[in-house]
């Protein structure tokens, strides 16, 4: 009878067993066809363009509309009075105690250029200066790194007024808030509103048309205390269809609010 039980419960269990192992054979049978369809047909792209033709209609003056994607690009320039730099630094251990490491980036015209990262040993509390460039202006700075008892570790900033930009401030982030080290901007430079351009082909699968994506957004100073660059509730986006990248130029009207800016959008040459 044991025997008889014992073969009984083995078939049992290899009818239950039988059709899960069909099952994750005809999933894995799948699993591979749609592999193989991905490396078939691989993920792209359409056309890129280029801005051309930028016009600007209502309140125009003392604004920017830049690039967010290239340095030193700006579609239309409105700005009274020059913009101010602003950099952003910290110094921080890296995890190990006996490393502090020196970095940041600055803003300018609406575009991010980082700062090469630097790294120094305890030596550097002893009041060791910690020489830094920044890229608005080439102007060597001179840092101070203490130990504040806080996450950064950086203390002061100084430049000798003779060499230095008349247009950049230097900030960091304390426990206690944001804090300005060094302001050589006019206020006057901070009247000008800075508009960035994004405009590029979106990715998509082999089964989908193409798309493209225009947004325009307000770049917010860093002194105002922003975590995301960026101020809230002001800006474009678009996303244009197959159907509407059929013809070479795109026209592209964008509602600001008081500001509109119109611009073409145009395929470049293959």
């Amino acid at each position: 009878m044991k025997k008889t039980s014992k073969k009984l419960s083995f078939s049992r269990r290899l009818a239950i067993l039988t059709p899960l192992m069909l099952l994750a054979g005809i999933a894995a049978v799948r699993a591979t066809e749609m592999h193989r369809a991905e490396v078939a047909h691989p993920l792209s792209y359409g056309d890129n363009r280029h801005v051309e033709n930028v016009k600007c209609s209502g309140q125009c003056d003392g604004l920017m509309l830049v690039s967010d994607q290239e340095p030193d690009v700006q579609y239309y320039d409105g700005a009274k009075s020059p913009t101010c730099a602003e950099a952003m630094l910290w110094a921080n251990a890296n995890g190990r105690e006996d490393q502090i490491v020196f970095g940041g980036y600055e803003m300018i015209d609406g575009y991010q250029v980082n700062l090469p990262t630097q790294t120094f040993g305890l030596d550097v509390f002893s009041g060791k200066d910690v020489e830094f460039t920044l890229p608005d202006s080439g102007s060597m700075f001179t840092a101070h790194i203490k130990d504040t008892g806080e996450w950064n570790l950086l203390d002061s900033v100084a430049c000798d007024q003779l060499a230095c930009s008349g247009f950049t401030r230097v900030l960091t982030d304390r426990d206690s808030g944001r804090v300005t080290l060094y302001d050589s901007c006019a206020s006057s430079s901070d009247d000008a509103d800075i508009y960035a351009l994004y405009q590029a082909p979106e990715v998509h699968g082999p089964d989908t048309g193409d798309t493209y994506r225009v947004s325009i957004g307000l770049r917010a100073l860093l002194n105002t205390g922003t975590e995301t660059g960026w101020v809230e509730d002001v800006g474009f986006e678009r996303m244009y269809t197959s159907s509407e990248l059929a013809d070479d130029t795109i026209h592209v009207v964008a509602d600001l609010g008081d500001t509109t800016f119109e611009f073409d959008l145009v395929k470049d040459a293959e």
